[in-house]
């Protein structure tokens, strides 16, 4: 079966009231006990399944989870474990789940990617005392559970403090209603970062979880134009909240930040390039480009003053580093937990977790459509290579942010077209990229150099000049990459 679920942390100051509502909703409590397993070297998680041993008002079951249609849709299958067992419990059977879809993902990710098997070891165990009630949302039933206690692996502990929406039945848009409610009223912000996984990571990397990178969506050539859509959106959407997710809880190292500015850049890339020509914007698209921007400027702040600095250093410079100003860097934490972003967040879930209705376009329409804007996005770079060295800094940027529209569009529908020529003309693309980043990087650390001279750095003087110096040869090579670029092999049909 597919569960649809939706989790949100929530502040320690919402607990309270939290609690109180559902107090009044009349929720019932209980203690529960899981037992988490996996292969002795991390395949399980590796392949994102859980399998686990749980105990309920004496009563034990065993279930295993693996990776649905989306972030908050996943195969699930519970097996009763019937009879009467010692304090330990049963021993865990992953053959109990033969026959089933998570089952077969099991078995596959436990034969791994040699074909060997791994003893299943322990790996971590939750108590929570959990209170749950069902409510009625319109023609929906959902379970509402507010889990509190820990996570333990060996001898480190972990707080959990969460809460699930989890539909029994009806329209999957009654989550998407309680997940409004919920982040205006408390605050709370949607985590994908499941009990298992929470485990692994306390386990393995004293509860570090790491950057989660993009995933190829799963595509068919038969896929309708919507249908396409809701599969490349729920693969940005699966990076994107994975990322927040982590950050979300403190974890704002530079990783973590850089996979999630690429997952909201590719899910903005999706929502502008596989849309019908007449639809206007999506409400979240505000939202989810003033939080990429925000996080740009921490990155410009972290990263690239952090780079150049070293560079600087070696050229001799007398101040290397590049000392930002304008206030303090925006806290990526209060980023990702604002209201504004959450509540954008539950807009995009609610167009992954809706089957799209059968469109009057054909595949045929949609594929033609996919190389319309292909052949748009790669026409440009010619043109950008010609007029390079004539346009202003603004435009440039806006060249290199182009060329990543048309480096991510061919990546989210690659899987429409033979891997090969796919890869070929990406790799094309690459030198390009690279070239526009060290520029674009360049001008941030003048602007950074600048703003500390008029502070009145005067050591800061030598980094403005060299940094000018460098321009004029970047720009050389970005003409040469872009014109190189622009002569690759489209593995689509204009």
């Amino acid at each position: 079966m597919v569960e649809n679920e939706l989790k949100f942390e929530l502040p320690a100051g919402a607990v309270r009231a939290v609690e109180a509502s559902l107090r009044r909703l009349g929720a019932r409590r209980a203690a529960i006990e899981s037992r988490y397993v996996d292969g002795d070297d991390g395949r399980l998680a590796a392949a994102g399944v859980s399998l686990r041993l749980r105990k309920r008002a004496g009563r034990w079951e065993q279930t295993v989870k693996a990776p649905g249609p989306s972030a908050f849709e996943r195969l699930e299958e519970t097996v009763a474990r019937l009879g009467r067992w010692g304090p330990d419990g049963p021993q865990v059977d992953p053959s109990l789940h033969a026959g089933t879809r998570a089952g077969r993902v099991l078995a596959e990710a436990l034969r791994g990617e040699g074909g060997g098997t791994a003893p299943l070891v322990p790996v971590s165990t939750t108590r929570v005392r959990r209170s749950s009630v069902v409510l009625d949302v319109g023609d929906a039933r959902v379970e509402l559970a507010f889990d509190r206690g820990t996570v333990v692996a060996g001898d480190r502990v972990e707080a959990i403090c969460e809460v699930e929406y989890e539909l029994l039945s009806g329209d999957p848009l009654a989550l998407v209603a309680l997940a409004r409610a919920a982040v205006v009223a408390h605050g709370m912000w949607l985590s994908t970062l499941s009990k298992g996984a929470r485990g692994a990571a306390l386990a393995r990397h004293a509860g570090r979880v790491e950057a989660t990178h993009a995933r190829r969506p799963v595509l068919r050539k038969t896929m309708s134009a919507p249908a396409l859509r809701r599969e490349i959106v729920a693969a940005c959407l699966e990076q994107v909240c994975a990322n927040a997710s982590a950050l979300a809880r403190g974890q704002g190292d530079d990783e973590v930040i850089h996979q999630l500015r690429i997952g909201l850049r590719r899910l903005r890339t999706a929502a502008r390039e596989l849309a019908a020509a007449e639809a206007s914007p999506a409400a979240w698209e505000g939202v989810v480009t003033e939080v990429f921007r925000a996080l740009g400027d921490c990155r410009d702040r972290t990263i690239v003053a952090t780079a150049l600095g070293r560079t600087l250093a070696e050229a001799g410079s007398p101040e290397p580093r590049l000392q930002p100003s304008g206030g303090e860097s925006p806290d990526p934490v209060a980023l990702v937990r604002a209201a504004a972003f959450q509540l954008a967040l539950i807009d995009v879930v609610a167009e992954v977790i809706v089957v799209p209705l059968s469109a009057s376009a054909d595949a045929h329409d949609a594929h033609a459509e996919i190389a319309i804007r292909l052949s748009k996005l790669h026409t440009s770079l010619a043109k950008a290579a010609k007029r390079f060295g004539a346009v202003d800094d603004a435009e440039r940027h806006r060249v290199r942010k182009r060329l990543k529209r048309l480096r991510y569009l061919a990546e989210m529908v690659g899987p429409l077209y033979g891997s090969g020529a796919v890869d070929r003309y990406l790799a094309r693309l690459r030198p390009a990229q690279d070239a526009l980043g060290a520029y674009v990087d360049l001008i941030v650390g003048l602007e950074l150099a600048a703003a500390s001279v008029t502070a009145g750095d005067a050591g800061a003087w030598f980094n403005v000049g060299w940094l000018k110096a460098q321009l004029p040869r970047a720009a050389k090579r970005c003409r040469k990459a872009l014109a190189e670029a622009a002569t690759a092999k489209p593995f689509w049909r204009r």
